[in-house]
């Protein structure tokens, strides 16, 4: 996913071969979620067995309870939070970039 053209500081312009969020088909897009948050929830879910191994290391208090929650959590973030951010940015440049930023390649 990413941007179809790349404009070269010479002035050419060439095409990438990569595809913008909104040119994914429906099963596509539904795959690359179903993928990442997958992919998240296995890794929070071997994770949260360290997290585990620090909220009963200290001795159950407050701060570890955080800290295990932190564990757990981060790697799910770690890869949700880019891919939407990758996604938004795709929509951002083919729905709002496209009013007139690069026309007739």
């Amino acid at each position: 996913m990413g941007p179809n053209r790349y404009q070269c500081s010479c002035g050419q312009k060439y095409l990438t071969g990569a595809m913008e969020w909104d040119q994914l088909g429906e099963w596509e897009r539904k795959r690359r979620i179903g993928q990442t948050v997958g992919l998240g929830i296995v890794c929070s879910a071997a994770f949260s067995i360290v997290g585990l191994g620090v909220y009963l290391g200290l001795h159950r208090s407050k701060a570890a309870l955080i800290s295990a929650s932190a564990i757990t959590v981060l790697p799910f973030l770690l890869m949700n939070v880019p891919f939407w951010l990758d996604v938004a940015a795709s929509v951002w440049r083919t729905r709002a970039g496209s009013s007139g930023s690069t026309p007739g390649f």
